[in-house]
């Protein structure tokens, strides 16, 4: 079961480690709000991380052959990208220039777990790239049994987990330093990133 877990926990460490969407998210969340909320969306990116796994697992991933499915699912998962996106480029031209603007910007780390939830499901696609990594894995032999795929699961929401706690942990050292400006600029960029990424994920929908 270690070799399993340790297989999980460096894939889903890996899968998180590029700076998408959910990591802008992130950092934009712990310097508004704090280290809570950014551990919350890492506890939020790696329960659908291990659901998707899980899926992947059970061979649902193969329901994304169906063309019509999983282009209404790109779709729909951009939407909700450009929707996020909107909402933290309208927080940075809401922001005052000499003071943080905080108001109606106070999250809670449940609310932060929501967002986390909602815009990591956003890309259904994941589903196929776990029902990959498990398809390698169980080549390799190191998913032979059921305890050693639930060991992988449980390892992969480690990973992404660890990532975003660790990604959380430096957004809070360099916190102080940032100016109400710096702030509004982090809120421009996660906002423009996100819908950025949402436009990639239409594009693949259609293409």
């Amino acid at each position: 079961m270690i070799p399993a877990w340790s297989a999980g926990l460096g894939l889903g460490f890996l899968v998180a480690l590029p700076l998408g969407p959910i990591g802008l998210l992130c950092v934009r969340s712990v310097l508004r709000n704090g280290f809570l909320c950014g551990f919350a969306i890492g506890l939020g990116a790696a329960a659908i991380d291990v659901l998707y796994a899980g899926l992947g697992l059970a061979g649902v991933g193969k329901l994304l052959d169906i063309s019509v499915l999983r282009t209404a699912l790109g779709l729909a998962g951009a939407v909700v990208m450009a929707y996020l996106g909107f909402r933290s480029v309208r927080s940075a031209f809401r922001a005052r220039s000499a003071v943080v603007d905080t108001e109606g910007e106070t999250v809670q780390p449940w609310e932060a777990f929501r967002t986390a939830l909602t815009a990591t499901a956003a890309n259904p696609a994941t589903i196929g790239y776990w029902a990959a990594a498990f398809a390698a894995a169980t080549a390799a032999n190191v998913t032979d049994t059921l305890a050693d795929s639930l060991a992988m699961l449980v390892g992969v929401g480690s990973g992404t987990l660890l990532w975003f706690t660790t990604l959380s942990i430096g957004a809070v050292l360099f916190r102080r330093w940032f100016t109400a400006r710096m702030l509004q600029g982090v809120d421009l960029l996660a906002g423009v990133g996100v819908i950025f990424f949402g436009g990639v994920l239409a594009y693949q929908a259609i293409g």
